[in-house]
């Protein structure tokens, strides 16, 4: 079994990948509860903390980064480093 998170709402799950290393067809299978964000590995995250207001936060999927950027504050959309 693997842990799963969403990387939109953060709903976590677990799942049993079959024989080619896929569950259902999907590297990363969609999120049952917003349908809109994708499984990813509960382990595969990033922290962060924005430069503007101090709001700390986690990402999930590709170490939290996204297309290997930072990610802006969600609350201010100010400037973040990862913590």
């Amino acid at each position: 079994m693997e842990d799963l998170v969403c990387t939109d709402c953060g709903y976590e799950w677990s799942v049993e990948r079959d024989e080619d290393g896929l569950v259902n067809g999907y590297g990363c299978p969609p999120c049952s509860q917003c349908y809109s964000g994708r499984g990813v590995p509960a382990d595969d995250y990033g922290d962060f903390k924005c430069l503007t207001c101090g709001f700390e936060f986690r990402r999930y999927g590709n170490g939290g980064l996204r297309f290997g950027m930072i990610p802006r504050c969600p609350e201010c959309k100010g400037y973040c480093n990862e913590i």
